[in-house]
């Protein structure tokens, strides 16, 4: 009866040698059949157990017949015992043993333990002991070293970035377990900062400094260097095409005094290796199609402040384009396509017409739902008569649907903001015009930094799905700005806006301005889908009060106005506005006496009798607007026009009855080297109704920062010789000439804005403003200033400035200098500080 327990000791020994042989590690040190270890290095798996030759079979004797029960093939884990471990919990180490309580205890399994604790990434040393623990029991002991942790983080030897941007860089955190992966890819991120700044030879040593308690600190120690320069770049073998026109197509240029404010002269390697390719297109574009640039010499000073860059450049031989053909599934026919193609033969090749030959091609194939369209430009190179022949082949595919649209990236943007601006629609043949206003319409919203429309293949051949990404920007301000100006003195404004309120799409603001001249307080809210309908709604309040140099008008009221999306570019308004005017004599027009003597001596005087009202504008305004700009916050590209009637007849219970027409148009075009061209008309009209004269309040005045720039704000405008020299009985001595205000008014505004310091939002600004207020019984460019001579009834100016698009919004400081100065009234410069957009 002793055979079964001589059998299962000796299985029992020969399972624990067997496993102490599987986990002995490389380089000798044979471990008992009791500790079983398998030691790792830091950072690393362990290394495979060797292949061991198998046990050999127990004595003939000891093998049990087949009516005996089988002996164990193992013993039997009683119990898993975890050690020195400190912040990782036990139950989390058992968690990834594939060698549980109660199973039995192989080899493999302990083999693949190891390497499954190892792949935590926690642990730097692991051992496994296995204690016997009773009768064909076991139990394991797994030892562990934990990796330290991270106690800090910090960065040395930075000068030219502040540490609080380079933290910003770095993504590993106090707390962590140490990753020297993570420490040296966090070093070169760094580095590739210090290399886009210009700082090509800063060096980033990152350190493993040992602490108490298991903890490390990480420090990256910077050495700047100085921060290199680009002095020149030279091109060696261009006969034909020259460097000037080369440089103009790179981004890397050489530096210059403004290096200090721009990126010019900043050297990065893989902007660098991208300008290579762009030369070779520019010598595309001119028929060189062999042209070949070397390998760019780049030299740098002794002492380690300037780039020498040298491009070697075998231009070849310019081509012509011979034939121009089209084969594959053409649709209509050959001359149906050509319409849609500029290069012409004869003329030098160009890459960049055949690129968007290409694209028009493709937007006739994309428009008729073949979204799947392929053209290949495929060529034949004389070599000897110097003529490429060109066919363009195309493979259409079948026509899609749009199976559905998927939006992502927006997380506050409800969907339905953004569907409801889509010109694709689920279910409906795919189209490229749709795909393009999309992503338009969507940008121009004015909520997100990027906007991407882009298209996958749906479930069946003829199926699309069309994804919608965009990253969201911050659509909420605060902004409190505070200025002086040579006009106003001082400006004080503040803002609190919602361009996006609670996700819905919907505008909420508050805003104030205050000034030596002016004051206003607005509440406004505008609903472009009223109820997810094509309906428009806003209303507004307000309270203003201004000084026109003569008088001052104060008002409040508010408006209701209701739209409707006559086409998805084309708007149509109605408005009903009620307004209390009050008019009395400013600071400017104080003459000895009291106020009322002053204000009677206003209405007596006989050129502006009666002309000094206060009442109630009650009016309704109908309103046409086309708009096609590419961003209504910030247009770059596109245009916009409007055209108004407000009406005020007596039966709307208003004091002042009146008519008045209005247009507004402008015109925005990007050129080049991110310079935007924009213009803007403006052309009023009023006229009293009813037999009502329009009282002096509603009449026009030109001139200032958001007019004619470099004139005085609202000083463009008629005037009434109303002083001593016009009626000798008269009190208002001060006011030889009146400003009297117009029923008529031009301005039209012409800028070139252009980057200095993209980054951050800096602009600058070149200007021309020409502008006039007309009187009853003059006409729209007619010469009749008593002050000045005015070409075609026009006052003229130029000027420059600076604009910031700062985190408070946006900031212009201009200065105007006018071209038709007034004796007495205007200055050779005007400068004005504002908050917000002109045009």
């Amino acid at each position: 009866m002793r055979l079964p327990a001589l059998a299962f000791a000796v299985a029992v020994a020969l399972a624990a040698t067997g496993v102490a042989r599987a986990q002995t590690p490389p380089g000798g040190g044979a471990l008992s059949p009791g500790n079983l270890s398998a030691p790792g290095l830091p950072g690393q798996q362990p290394p495979a157990a060797p292949s061991e030759p198998s046990a050999p079979p127990p004595p003939a004797e000891q093998v049990p017949t087949a009516s005996e029960p089988a002996a164990p093939t193992g013993p039997v884990i009683s119990a898993i015992d975890i050690e020195g471990n400190r912040r990782v919990e036990p139950d989390a180490i058992r968690n990834a043993l594939a060698s549980k309580v109660g199973s039995t205890m192989e080899r493999s399994k302990i083999t693949a333990d190891v390497h499954a604790l190892f792949a935590l990434g926690y642990f730097e040393d692991i051992s496994v002991d296995a204690q016997p623990a009773g009768p064909n029991q076991i139990k394991l002991v797994v030892k562990v070293a934990e990796k330290p942790a991270i106690r800090d983080v910090r960065i040395t030897g930075n000068d030219e970035l502040s540490t609080d941007d380079i933290r910003d860089l770095v993504d590993i955190r106090t707390a962590q377990i140490l990753d020297l992966d993570a420490v040296h890819r966090n070093a070169k991120k760094i580095q590739d900062k210090y290399v886009e700044k210009g700082f090509y030879l800063a060096e980033i040593t990152p350190k493993v400094v040992p602490q108490p308690d298991n903890t490390v600190s990480v420090v990256f120690a910077i050495n700047e260097h100085a921060k290199v320069q680009v002095k020149s770049i030279t091109f060696v073998g261009n006969e034909k095409v020259p460097s000037a026109d080369l440089r103009s197509v790179m981004e890397t240029q050489e530096g210059n005094i403004l290096s200090f404010l721009t990126s010019a002269g900043t050297y990065r390697e893989e902007v660098f290796q991208r300008d290579l390719s762009l030369i070779q297109f520019a010598y595309y574009d001119r028929g060189f199609i062999n042209v070949r640039v070397g390998k760019p010499q780049v030299e740098i000073t002794p002492d380690k402040k300037y780039l020498f860059l040298t491009v070697p450049i075998t231009e070849g031989e310019q081509f012509n384009v011979g034939k121009i053909d089209y084969s594959g599934d053409i649709l209509g026919t050959k001359e149906t396509l050509g319409t849609r193609v500029h290069t012409e033969s004869g003329a030098l090749f160009n890459r960049s017409q055949l690129q968007a030959d290409i694209s028009g091609l493709n937007d006739l194939y994309l428009d008729q739902g073949y979204c799947y369209v392929n053209i290949s430009p495929l060529t034949n190179v004389n070599n000897d008569t110097r003529i490429v022949d060109l066919t363009f082949d195309v493979q259409k595919g079948p026509k899609c649907y749009v199976e559905r649209i998927d939006i992502v990236g927006n997380h506050k943007t409800r969907d339905r903001v953004i569907r409801r601006e889509l010109r694709i629609y689920e279910g409906e043949l795919f189209t490229g015009t749709g795909m393009k206003q999309s992503k338009g319409r969507v940008n121009a919203l004015g909520f997100f930094e990027t906007v991407e429309v882009t298209q996958k293949k749906g479930s069946r051949d003829d199926s699309v799905i069309v994804e919608v990404s965009v990253k969201e920007k911050p659509t909420g301000t605060f902004q409190v700005g505070f200025g002086f100006s040579s006009v106003e003195s001082f400006i004080f404004t503040a803002t609190l806006q919602q361009n996006n309120l609670l996700g819905w799409g919907q505008t909420a603001s508050l805003s104030a301005q205050i000034s030596s001249l002016r004051s206003l307080v607005q509440l406004s809210y505008l609903d472009p889908y009223f109820l997810d309908t094509n309906w428009i709604f806003s209303f507004d309040y307000f309270r203003i009060d201004a000084d026109y140099y003569g008088f001052l008008r104060s008002s409040n009221g508010g408006d209701v106005n209701f739209g409707y999306h006559l086409t998805p570019d084309l708007l149509l308004f109605l408005a009903y506005g009620l307004e209390h005017v009050d008019v009395e004599p400013s600071s400017l027009s104080a003459a000895p006496g009291s106020v009322g003597s002053v204000y009677s001596a206003f209405s007596s005087t006989p050129p502006i009798a009666n002309q000094f009202q206060s009442g109630l504008n009650s009016t309704v305004t109908l309103t046409l607007t086309y708009d096609k700009r590419d961003n209504r916050l910030f247009p770059s590209n596109g245009y916009y026009g409007s055209g108004s009637v407000q009406y005020g007849p007596k039966q709307l219970g208003g004091t002042f009855n009146f008519i008045r027409y209005s247009a507004n148009g402008r015109y925005y075009r990007p050129l080049f080297l991110g310079i935007v061209f924009k213009t803007n008309a403006t052309l009023g009209y009023v006229e009293g109704i009813q037999g009502s004269t329009v009282p002096i309040s509603e009449l026009y005045y030109v001139g200032g920062i958001n007019s004619v720039r470099g004139y005085y704000l609202r000083t463009i405008t008629p005037t009434k010789a109303v002083g001593a020299t016009a009626n000798p009985d008269t009190s208002l001595t001060h006011y030889p000439e009146f400003p009297v205000g117009g029923d008529k008014q031009l301005v039209f505004n012409f800028e070139l804005e252009f980057p200095i310091i993209e980054k951050i939002g800096i602009r600058g600004v070149v200007f021309a403003d020409a502008g006039n207020a007309y009187a009853p019984n003059e006409n729209f460019f007619q010469d009749k200033h008593s002050l000045v001579s005015t070409p075609a009834g026009l006052l003229y100016s130029v000027g420059v400035g600076v604009r910031w698009f700062s985190p408070i919004g946006p900031l212009r400081f201009e200065w105007g200098f006018p071209l038709t100065p007034r004796p007495g009234i205007d200055q050779p410069v005007d400068f004005e500080f504002t908050i917000g957009n002109f045009f």
